[in-house]
């Protein structure tokens, strides 16, 4: 838990010193003007606001263990998914004339929490949002916004999966937005390393003395570039609009070289480094793709329908390290084309949520079929009876399947695991609708696993499924003043 504090500390410093003053930055605020008399500084508009996303569930199966149905593919149902919860500090500077500004500073908290596992030390976290962005520069680009920082750079998503089927990106750069009347245009370029031999190595090396001193043999950058363009017509036919948007990704990996793996033992190189060097070649890959839309203006409802092309680097991930790579050493060719749906259809006594997903990847490395190599989806529907203002009666319906290209390496078959699930959902809410939060929430769900499924498990491992599984649920969820909701 030290840890937690340690960590937060400096921002509860910092939100603190916005509403209280000490002495000595008090005499800072003011000055003398030319009379010699004392005068108070000019500071902009704006305030301090907090917000939050956040769910936490505990479930229990038919025996008292803990249930969670399995998921099959990438994207599965949100109905069984670890606690989270995001902590948004957000601070606007404001004029009446001239440049406006805004702090963001999103801080996460992973499951299982501390008091689930028991672990306080250790608490997985992690920084989400931290970044600046100034809007109002001065006309006439008064339309005009840039940012600079680390963010979760998002669109629109499929909220029962939990998925952003187009433009997601986790990033550090900078980026440029315009509005031009119904037009709005976004730019972005960003840079990540991750902490993976695929683009940092470091080792230790003789010091010139005694003992040793670190070494940097590979640091490579991952460059990303979006751009993002959507036409809104907000009053295409009575209260019902409509958007179109066209999306693109480039990703660009320089060429470096390092020691491999098997000729390294606790970080130290076996063999004279000038004979182990290997050369990784550089990479690139792309993304394109397109979102439509129809929504009802100040209302929940809405259709979004996604199609997604990532094509060689791209296709697995800003954040993903190629496997099945070519003979090159490279992702090309390699590839992954989404096609998503998101809707939300209420009026004052009944509403109904649904989203799906249809995915094909293959790798660079095509000679042959690989179980890495696959074809998924997931498709649910949540119909809900708004009983009372407070009081929702919903129910889930959710399929998923995997179809992979190759035969199993362990048996010799092919498989493609399917999970069905039913759930019944007894939801308090803070007001009516699908979207209104707070909720706490009672859910009964029997899942179907086919055996398939069940072998997607090794033998003996305790989150094996079994065929027929009812699981009892007690969670809740909520959004304010969030950033990403």
């Amino acid at each position: 838990m030290s840890k937690f504090f340690r960590l937060l500390a400096p921002t509860v410093v910092a939100v603190s010193g916005t509403f209280f003053l000490s002495p000595a930055l008090a005499a800072a605020s003011t000055a003398d003007d030319d009379s010699g008399e004392s005068v108070e500084a000019q500071s902009p508009e704006g305030g301090f606001q907090f917000g939050s996303y956040g769910r936490t569930q505990f479930q229990l199966s038919a025996d008292g263990n803990r249930g969670a149905a399995p998921n099959v593919v990438s994207q599965g149902p949100r109905l069984f998914q670890e606690d989270y919860a995001e902590f948004d500090l957000r601070y606007d500077f404001e004029r009446d004339e001239g440049m406006n500004a805004t702090v963001l500073f999103t801080f996460a908290l992973f499951g299982p929490f501390a008091h689930y596992d028991g672990d306080f030390a250790n608490q997985s976290m992690a920084v989400r949002n931290l970044y600046a962005e100034v809007d109002q520069i001065a006309a006439p680009i008064d339309d005009l916004s840039l940012w600079v920082g680390s963010r979760m750079y998002r669109g629109d998503d499929v909220y029962l999966l939990d998925f952003w089927p187009l433009d997601e990106l986790n990033t550090v750069g900078g980026g440029a937005a315009y509005q031009l009347g119904d037009l709005n245009a976004r730019v972005h370029a960003g840079v990540n390393r991750l902490d993976d031999r695929y683009q940092w190595q470091i080792i230790e090396v003789p010091a010139d003395t005694v003992g040793t001193r670190s070494r940097v043999v590979l640091d490579r950058q991952r460059f990303l570039g979006s751009g993002r363009l959507e036409y809104n017509m907000a009053e295409l036919f009575g209260d019902f609009g409509a958007k179109a948007v066209v999306y693109g990704e480039v990703h660009r990996l320089p060429e470096g070289e390092r020691i491999p793996s098997e000729f390294l033992e606790n970080n130290t190189p076996t063999l004279p480094e000038d004979q182990v060097i290997e050369s990784i070649p550089g990479d690139s890959g792309f993304v394109l793709g397109t979102q439509l839309g129809l929504y009802e203006s100040g209302a929940a409802n809405h259709v979004n329908l996604f199609f997604r092309w990532a094509r060689d680097l791209a296709a697995y991930g800003e954040l993903g390290v190629p496997f099945g790579v070519g003979r090159d050493g490279t992702a090309q060719g390699a590839q992954r084309i989404t096609a998503a749906l998101s809707a939300n259809w209420e009026t004052h006594r009944f509403g109904v949520m649904a989203g799906g997903y249809v995915s094909q990847f293959t790798d660079a490395h095509t000679d042959v079929d690989s179980v890495h190599e696959f074809v998924e989806g997931a498709a649910v529907v949540r119909p809900a009876i708004f009983v009372t203002d407070h009081f929702h009666q919903a129910f889930e319906v959710s399929f998923q399947q995997r179809y992979p290209y190759g035969l199993d390496p362990a048996t010799g078959r092919h498989h493609t695991p399917t999970v069905w699930q039913f759930s019944v959902l007894e939801v308090l809410s803070f007001g009516r609708g699908n979207y209104e939060r707070p909720q706490l929430r009672l859910g009964y769900t029997l899942s179907l696993a086919d055996e398939d499924a069940q072998q997607a498990f090794p033998i003996g491992d305790q989150r094996r499924p079994n065929s027929v599984e009812h699981i009892f649920s007690v969670g809740a969820e909520w959004w304010f003043n969030s950033s990403t909701y």
